[in-house]
């Protein structure tokens, strides 16, 4: 897409003065500046040249409405209505956000904790993996204790519906 020079900007934003209620203002804009297709004259516009566009950075409590906001509205199927969203944020902080300023910061955003989320994931891997390896280098000596049939019978006494550990059960001779 070629860049927008001054010429275009001034010959968009007076066809969007002259035909702002017509359904085919982009069409008609389009015809005067051939180079660019309606829906680039419209990105254009919808992002850059509307006067009501604030083109200051997002503000923290903004950003933190954006992530509130996609988390309480966000479909089951994860679609996002960005025209909403951005119509919210105008509500409630008075100013107008492009559409791809919102999912600009949504998107770099969610793209950190991704990548946040998976280097984590290789350490815990990591780790496990050195553990695993720290545990099978030791030496370990494993003591195994020989029981008989006769040790599996208990004796008939007032504790013998009391609960029993595995450890006395073991060392049967020495109840």
């Amino acid at each position: 897409m070629p860049l927008f020079d001054e010429n275009s900007n001034k010959t968009i934003v007076h066809g969007m003065k002259k035909w702002k209620n017509r359904h085919n203002r982009f069409v008609k804009i389009s015809k005067l500046i051939p180079n660019y297709t309606p829906k680039q004259i419209a990105s254009h516009w919808k992002n850059y040249l509307d006067p009501n566009l604030c083109l200051d950075a997002l503000e923290n409590e903004e950003k933190n409405f954006i992530v509130e906001w996609i988390q309480k509205h966000r479909t089951s199927s994860g679609v996002i209505h960005w025209k909403y969203v951005v119509n919210d944020l105008k509500l409630r902080f008075g100013k107008r956000h492009s559409e791809n300023k919102v999912k600009n910061y949504w998107n770099s955003r969610r793209k950190t904790y991704l990548r946040k989320s998976k280097n984590e994931k290789q350490k815990q891997r990591k780790f496990k993996s050195q553990e695993q390896e720290e545990f099978s280098s030791e030496k370990h000596e494993f003591i195994f204790h020989f029981v008989t049939s006769e040790d599996f019978f208990l004796p008939k006494s007032p504790k013998a519906h009391s609960k029993i550990s595995i450890a006395s059960l073991l060392n049967y001779n020495n109840l």
